[in-house]
Formats: C-alpha cells, sequence, structure tokens
C-alpha cells in the first residue's frame, strides 16, 4: 500500500468527532447582533427561530460542520493517488576519489605510471532531472480507499446532523421551560389579585359587623403566604430564560420574548405506534446511520488491505541533465532518458495483512453489536417517550376538567360567602384548588409537548419538524445492506 493510500485510510477509521455533549458556549452571529443592537425591545422568537439561531451560534455545531470540509479534502487527497505525480530533482555534488592507491591492484600496477596517476582526484557533479509516475493498475487498492473516504465524509455528515440534533433537543426544552415558568408565574400573580379583592371584601365586611377579626387575619395570612411562592416563580422564569440565553449563545441577561404559549394546536399531532417510529429511526435517526456507513468504511478497508498482497503496475519516466560542469546544464546534448513500466509484488509480508484484514473484521463485528445494543436502548427510549406523551394528553384532559370544576366550586364559595353561608376559610381553600388545578394543568401541557419533543428527536427529526412525527417523504436513506449483512 502506498504511503498516501495508508495515510487517508488510517484518517478514515480513525477520525473522531469531537464529543456531541460539549458545553454551549456564546458566540457571534451577525443577525442576532442586529437585533440585540436595537434598544427598542426584546428579542422575539418562535420555537423554529430559536432552534436555527442556536444551530447558527453553537460553537459546538461550528465545529461539526467544519468536520465536513476537512473530510471533502481528504477524499481529495485519496483520489490523487489515482493521477500522475511528477517530481523534480536538483542536485549538486563535490566527489573526491583517492584514484587508484585505493584499488586492490594497486601493487600490480607498472613502474612506469608516474606519481600524479596514482594521487587522489576531485570533481563536481551537476544534475537536474523530472520524474513522471503514473499507477497503471493497483488491484482496487485505490478505488477501495476513494470508497472508504467517501462513506466516512457520509458518517461525518450524519454526525454532524446528530449533533444539531441534540442542540435542537436542548434549545426546544429550554424554550418550553421558559413558558412554563411564566404559566406558574402567571397563575401566582392571578391568585394573588384574588386574594387581595378577598381581603378587601372581608374588611369591607368586618366594617360591617359580618366578619370577625380572625377572618381578616386567615386571609391576611393567605395573602402572605403567596409572596414566598411568587418569588420562587419570578426566580424561576428568569433561571429558565437565562438557560435559553445560554443554549441561543446570548448573554444570559438579554431580554427575549416568546411567541409560542404552553398549548397544543388542533388537531393534535399524531404520533404512531412505537414500532412505527423505530422503523421511521432506521431511515432519519443520524446515529444508525452512521453505524453503517462506518461499517462501509471498514469493509472498503478491507479491500485496501488485501489489495498489499497484489501486484501493483505502474508506469515510470525520468528526464534529466548531468554534467561535471555547472554550464553544460543547459545543453541537451548532456540530456539522459529512461522509461518503463514496473511491476511489484509484495509475496510475503509476516501474515501483516492477513491479521489486518482479520482485526477491521473485528472492528464491524463489533460496529453491529453497538448498533444492536443502540437499536434496544432507542426502542426503550421511544416505548417511554410515547408513553409519556399519551400519559400527557390524558392528563391535560383530566387537567382541563379539574380547572373547570375548581373554578365553579369557587364561584359558588363566593357566592354563598356573600350571603354568609361559607366561611373565609372555605374561600381560601377554594383558592387554593384553583392554583393547584391551574398549575397541574400547566405542567402537564408541559410534559406533553417535551414528550413531543423526545419522540421527534428519538426519531431523528428537529423538534420544530411537522407536527405530524412521521413526514410523508422520509428524509436521508440508509444504505444498502452489505453482502456480509443480506439474509
Amino acid at each position: 500500500m502506498t504511503t498516501r493510500t495508508s495515510a487517508a485510510l488510517v484518517l478514515a477509521l480513525t477520525a473522531p468527532l469531537a464529543a456531541v455533549g460539549a458545553p454551549l458556549s456564546p458566540a457571534g452571529d451577525d443577525r442576532s447582533t442586529e437585533t440585540e443592537s436595537v434598544p427598542a425591545g426584546p428579542l422575539v422568537l418562535t420555537l423554529s427561530h430559536a432552534v436555527e439561531l442556536a444551530l447558527d451560534r453553537n460553537p459546538t455545531v461550528g465545529r461539526a460542520r467544519e468536520t465536513i470540509n476537512e473530510f471533502n479534502h481528504q477524499v481529495r487527497q485519496v483520489r490523487a493517488d489515482a493521477l500522475p505525480q511528477l517530481d523534480l530533482t536538483l542536485s549538486a555534488q563535490k566527489f573526491r576519489d583517492p584514484g587508484l592507491r585505493n584499488s586492490p591492484a594497486f601493487g600490480d600496477l607498472p613502474d612506469f605510471l608516474p606519481p600524479e596517476a596514482l594521487g587522489p582526484y576531485s570533481f563536481n557533479d551537476y544534475t537536474y532531472s523530472f520524474r513522471l509516475e503514473q499507477p497503471v493498475y493497483t488491484f482496487g487498492r485505490v478505488s477501495s480507499a476513494l470508497e472508504a473516504a467517501h462513506q466516512q465524509l457520509n458518517a461525518v455528515r450524519e454526525d454532524v446532523r446528530s449533533v444539531e440534533s441534540v442542540v435542537a433537543r436542548d434549545v426546544a426544552i429550554a424554550y418550553y421551560d421558559v413558558l412554563l415558568a411564566g404559566e406558574r408565574l402567571a397563575v401566582f400573580e392571578s391568585e394573588r389579585a384574588s386574594r387581595e379583592r378577598q381581603l378587601e371584601r372581608v374588611k369591607d365586611r368586618l366594617a360591617l359587623e359580618d366578619a370577625t377579626r380572625l377572618d381578616v387575619l386567615n386571609a391576611e395570612v393567605a395573602l402572605a403566604n403567596l409572596r414566598p411562592q411568587i418569588l420562587g416563580a419570578e426566580n424561576g422564569v428568569a433561571v429558565s430564560r437565562a438557560r435559553l440565553n445560554e443554549v441561543l449563545g446570548r448573554s444570559i441577561d438579554a431580554p427575549l420574548e416568546l411567541v409560542d404559549s404552553l398549548q397544543l394546536p388542533a388537531p393534535l399531532p399524531f404520533v404512531p405506534d412505537y414500532r412505527v417510529l423505530l422503523d421511521q429511526a432506521s431511515r432519519t435517526r443520524p446515529e444508525l446511520l452512521r453505524f453503517a456507513y462506518s461499517r462501509r468504511v471498514l469493509e472498503a478497508g478491507q479491500r485496501v488491505t488485501r489489495a498489499d498482497t497484489l501486484p501493483e503496475i505502474s508506469a515510470a519516466g525520468n528526464i534529466g541533465v548531468s554534467s561535471f560542469d555547472v554550464s553544460n546544464l543547459g545543453k541537451l546534448s548532456y540530456r539522459n532518458w529512461n522509461v518503463g513500466v514496473f511491476l511489484r509484488w509484495k509475496l510475503f509480508d509476516g501474515f501483516r495483512t492477513s491479521s489486518a484484514v482479520a482485526r477491521l473484521q473485528s472492528q464491524v463485528q463489533q460496529n453491529q453489536l453497538e448498533e444492536d445494543a443502540f437499536r434496544n436502548a432507542l426502542a426503550r427510549e421511544v416505548e417511554r417517550s410515547s408513553g409519556e406523551w399519551k400519559r400527557g394528553l390524558q392528563a391535560i384532559e383530566v387537567a382541563e376538567l379539574a380547572a373547570e370544576q375548581a373554578a365553579e366550586a369557587r364561584r359558588l364559595a363566593e357566592e354563598s360567602f356573600q350571603w354568609g353561608a361559607a366561611t373565609v376559610l372555605e374561600i381560601l381553600e377554594a383558592e387554593r384548588q384553583v392554583q393547584q388545578a391551574e398549575l397541574s394543568k400547566a405542567e402537564s401541557y408541559y410534559v406533553a409537548l417535551t414528550a413531543l419533543a423526545d419522540v421527534k428527536f428519538l426519531v431523528g427529526l428537529r423538534p420544530d419538524a411537522p407536527l405530524d412525527v412521521i413526514p410523508p417523504a422520509a428524509s436521508p436513506t440508509a444504505p444498502a445492506p452489505t453482502e456480509e449483512q443480506r439474509p
């Protein structure tokens, strides 16, 4: 195997991609800089805009995308082994020779030779030459190395998609975290306004001697108990916004405004059975496609390695000038040349090649076992996420009914209180039930939305993809099975 082919193959088989889970850190982005430089208001975001912004700014994604450029050059590097190689050699040398004194027949030389003939002498040698070499037939070595480079490039593209999927999923979860934190704060703010009104009513009734001092104290304590919860909700909003800004690559205190709400659109998105989801994942999940491409690389590597035991035929030619006098280098009468066809055949290498082929075959088996383990884990996660989605839908239905029931119970309690048929404690309990129902409803929507985002991530789709998880046409196609994989 030639040095260039060997180096390219080793790079194709061993070049790792930066870790997918590398921490996110801010980076520059022209569009967001223009947006943030305007002091008029916060950055307005939809989920799709947030995902695109993160993919443009995230340094992990940028580093992963740059590897595509690296492996494009690797393909070009491997292709060079099939092209002619032209070399220029220049040399200028000075020689000293001990002359006849260094001859093994020095004792048999005739006596009449003058002493000068027996002394050392020196001379100069000036040479330049061009060598052109062209591989004629390599028995599949170059073509297999080129195929390995192409398959590695495809694998790197799937690595990039994997990094983008992780970042997009992180953005979606952070986005929904902000929406949930805002809903919680809104529930507590509404509850505070309601309890403030209730406190004023109790004070008015106390003035009319229709309530007791204890009723006022109960209302004041209930209102005071809300303050820590509101502070906690405000802090939750600040923390979730900081996290979203972090994954977007912005300053954590940069203002932003989310367009979407914590609601499911009508009609509800369709999520099929988990077996259908697994079938979709086999066509679109980047890690599964990566396994297939990696096996293709290893199998091409076996063919390259086996070609080391086969002949290599090449044609080469040299032309140049060699002279003892530098002034003669420009004279064509001093030129020399040669041309020929060469065959090189490595007949025995101490079992080095067969061992290398066996090692690559072992790596193919390891790759298959890793894929099997990944598919099992993926099946478990898909079943869990699709179950979470269904549970979230049921929880939403129950929470909607519970919120309606709690609101009606509060209305009846307030009416009863006006007629003296209910106490302040009953009003406060009704308010607490409304608060719990609204919080449960918000959390149910959050569970459903995050579960849907997880399902899309697990099958290889972005969280802002169309609501139907299974698209009309599957995007990238997995490589066709190799001979070893066919039944």
